[in-house]
């Protein structure tokens, strides 16, 4: 699973966790924050939001793991992993009142003072080994790592996310499938552009297809269960088509990307702005097809 040759820098920190939850943001940053590409302002704060209620009526849930009336009946303990503004626990807090959750994350983009009195969130660094105790959680979950974890990270990651899940426990990851179909020639070629940036930051999208085996070389999580749904971008796909055409349009348009895929793509900033707008008009005339794809599995 990774772990031999890992380069996870190993802490000796660890968070016990009571049977309360003391409310309070805990920080164990001890480390320089890592530098992500993606924009922590209001507006990506706005997109991480959106994006939750996109994927749950997807999905026409939260989660895929067979968990939910064992978060009912009993106090079960949740992990969410590199939480951003935390949405999917401040639902899921909400809805299960028994249970008790955790996030961290290396970016405090989450609520520090409005949340549920069951909810803690953790700014820690999800690249260390995970600050918890073995077999500590019921359900561990993990969404969208995509554009920030290099390979032999996304092994430790899934290998930490085990070990720290309970027997009879369940972990679950959401992440977009990499491949899709009738694509008009300026999306291809944005993303032809965001690949060869990621590429050169040591990051291969394509290794999250392979997600599944992973999960499976652990000797804890022999069987993986997939959950794809499929989805057309941009107004053919109807509402939620439109919906996450405002998602895709604004993560591309906003100012980090702009600079970071405008000299791939060998144009000016202005050049790419006309480009953003030449994509929406291509939407209208195409129907990409997208999916996403939920990963989950009990373990042993």
């Amino acid at each position: 699973m990774g772990n031999k040759n890992s380069s996870l820098r190993r802490k000796s920190i660890k968070i016990e966790l009571d049977k309360e939850i003391d409310n309070k943001t805990t920080d164990v940053i001890t480390e320089k924050e890592l530098k992500y590409h993606i924009q922590n302002n209001y507006e990506a704060i706005d997109r991480a939001h959106m994006f939750h209620f996109f994927q749950r009526y997807l999905f026409q849930s939260d989660f895929s793991s067979p968990i939910e009336e064992r978060m009912k009946r009993d106090k079960c303990k949740v992990l969410d992993i590199g939480c951003g503004p935390g949405t999917w626990l401040l639902d899921l807090a909400n809805k299960y009142e028994n249970s008790l959750f955790y996030g961290i994350d290396n970016n405090s983009t989450y609520p520090n003072e409005i949340k549920p009195g069951n909810l803690n969130f953790i700014k820690a660094d999800m690249f260390d080994r995970l600050p918890f105790p073995d077999n500590e959680f019921d359900f561990v979950h993990q969404g969208l790592m995509l554009f920030i974890v290099k390979p032999y990270q996304l092994n430790s990651i899934i290998s930490e996310m085990i070990r720290v899940t309970k027997p009879g426990g369940y972990i679950e990851l959401l992440e977009p499938c990499n491949e899709f179909r009738r694509t008009g020639p300026i999306l291809r070629r944005i993303y032809e552009a965001h690949t060869s940036y990621c590429l050169e930051r040591e990051i291969n999208m394509k290794i999250f297809s392979n997600i599944d085996n992973i999960i499976k070389s652990n000797q804890n999580t022999p069987i993986v269960y997939k959950d794809e749904k499929f989805y057309v971008l941009g107004p053919n796909g109807g509402k939620i088509g439109m919906v996450f055409q405002d998602i895709y349009i604004g993560f591309y348009s906003n100012e980090v990307m702009m600079e970071s895929l405008s000299p791939i793509l060998g144009i000016s900033k202005e050049e790419y702005k006309i480009m953003i707008k030449d994509l929406i008009e291509e939407f209208k005339r195409t129907s990409p097809e997208y999916s996403l794809i939920r990963f989950w599995a009990k373990k042993n």
